[in-house]
């Protein structure tokens, strides 16, 4: 039987061939399990992608843990509620808004290429902390292993300058940057996802300087040529103006909900919750408290989502977030 390849998938296919490293090669062979006609004539092709994601895996394990492995500076350990990567153009402000948001001690200077490699730092939010990486400046293409660091990542900040007239070319280069590595920023409430080869990821489009002079003449031009893009937000790291909803809309970001573990007769642990994606029920929270709570599970209590405090209910009720559950086993 003709295996029928689509177009989607021999341009995934050739991306294979021209990657260098593990997570370029890794991106291109999803793409291709994803791209590739699912019918009994490639049931063989099927299985060899598959055989080679995971021996690809197995050795970026390998790599991970090996001592004299050589140093990926994009592979960037994930932290905390999720994790979030902020991209730019040179001196559009990425490391300035970034150090605003986790009070981290990085480097920002008024000229640009100050960041020469990804920097992770810890943004607080409320009762969790959210991973925010700040990368290298957007030149003229998004690279390899920043698109691959994009893909393994929740969601991103796309960071533009209000105080330069340049703003618009530079949204064209960003967003267009990201499209020919087919990634597609959504707005936050949009899911992130790969479909046919695409990399969906929610994204705020976070305007910079809005202090400068006639950054709000700029900023409606961004608006008018890209606010659908990505959910939109004008912020400001020297004033302060716009950071606290900045930070709110990152968390929208995750697309979590965060739900408090309450032992019977004892009060619920507000200061570690658990971290669950949107939609999780009960019984996923009992497998995360203990595996084997799964099949234990009697009854469980919940506080906050439910009709009234402290109803009980089923193993498949869907948790909302801050909720506090009792679970009973």
């Amino acid at each position: 039987m003709p295996a029928n390849l689509t177009p989607e998938f021999l341009e995934a296919q050739e991306e294979y061939r021209k990657a260098e490293t593990i997570p370029e090669k890794l991106a291109a062979l999803e793409r291709m399990l994803a791209t590739i006609p699912k019918h009994k004539g490639t049931e063989k092709m099927q299985a060899d992608i598959k055989r080679r994601i995971a021996k690809l895996k197995e050795e970026a394990e390998r790599q991970r843990r090996s001592k004299t492995s050589r140093y990926d500076p994009f592979a960037v350990e994930r932290h905390g509620a999720g994790q979030v990567v902020v991209i730019g153009p040179p001196n559009a402000g990425k490391s300035a808004l970034v150090a605003a948001l986790t009070g981290a001690p990085l480097e920002v200077a008024d000229y640009p290429f100050t960041t020469q490699e990804p920097e992770p730092a810890m943004m607080p939010y409320e009762d969790i902390q959210v991973q925010l990486v700040d990368t290298p400046p957007v030149v003229e293409e998004v690279e390899g292993p920043l698109a691959a660091l994009i893909r393994s990542a929740d969601g991103l900040v796309i960071v533009l300058d209000l105080s330069t007239d340049e703003v618009l070319d530079q949204a064209e280069t960003v967003f267009g940057g990201l499209e020919r590595r087919r990634i597609r920023p959504v707005p936050v409430e949009g899911e992130a996802r790969d479909e046919a080869g695409i990399a969906f990821r929610p994204a705020v489009l976070a305007g910079t300087k809005a202090d400068a002079l006639d950054a709000d003449v700029r900023w409606a031009l961004l608006l008018d040529s890209w606010g659908d893009r990505a959910t939109p937000l004008a912020v400001s790291a020297r004033t302060g103006a716009g950071l606290e909803e900045l930070r709110r809309l990152i968390f929208r970001l995750l697309h979590v909900i965060r739900v408090y573990a309450k032992p019977p007769g004892q009060k619920p642990d507000l200061e570690k919750p658990f971290i669950l994606p949107e939609g999780s029920t009960v019984l996923d929270l009992a497998e995360e408290v203990h595996r084997d709570w799964v099949k234990r599970l009697k009854m469980a209590r919940v506080w906050g989502s439910a009709e009234f405090d402290g109803q009980a209910v089923a193993r498949n009720y869907a948790l909302k977030d801050k909720d506090i559950v009792e679970l009973h086993v």
